[in-house]
């Protein structure tokens, strides 16, 4: 196990629990990106598309390189050519493992790139998964953490601020599929 993986874990670690252990993504050994490859455009038909925190699209190149969009046809970037270091994988925490043990976020850090990547420079997503394909992704500043946007699964319901936050992403062009 890489050491950044190791030290992650034991941060979020809860002893109290009888399952805490090791969390890996669900797509970690499928292949050496973890699937997250590709254009994945907002959910139209979705709530989260009047999200003003979800970038319409966003596209991920390798697990590495990810650019963000304000539009759907991606002619206005937020935030394009951020380069990301992945730091393992973590549980839901409201989700996970008592209700799915298949809600995994992915955990990103930017490690380079220009200043408006800063506004991304934690990045978790749930995989692309299921049938059809879909992800989910949070995002936050400097000043954020991955445990910050991994507690906002835990948000109480409220439809007018769109909390909990749960964008969703299928591959572009395709939209309002069976979750």
């Amino acid at each position: 196990m890489h050491q950044a993986q190791n030290e992650y874990h034991w941060q979020f670690r809860d002893s109290n629990r009888s399952d805490a252990g090791i969390v890996f993504s669900p797509n970690a050994f499928k292949v050496p990106y973890l699937g997250v490859d590709g254009v994945f455009t907002i959910d139209t038909k979705d709530i989260s598309a009047s999200d003003p925190r979800n970038p319409k699209r966003v596209v991920f190149q390798g697990m590495e390189l990810f650019s963000f969009y304000k539009d759907i046809d991606g002619k206005t970037p937020l935030a394009q050519n951020c380069r990301y270091v992945y730091k393992g994988a973590a549980g839901d925490p409201f989700y996970y493992p008592h209700q799915s043990k298949t809600s995994i976020w992915d955990l990103f850090e930017l490690a380079s790139g220009p200043a408006e990547c800063d506004n991304f420079s934690y990045v978790i997503l749930r995989s692309p998964h299921s049938e059809p394909v879909h992800m989910h992704m949070r995002y936050g500043n400097a000043d954020s953490s991955f445990r910050e946007l991994l507690n906002l699964s835990n948000a109480p319901e409220n439809k007018n601020s769109i909390n909990p936050w749960w964008s969703v992403y299928y591959a572009a062009g395709v939209s309002g599929g069976d979750l």
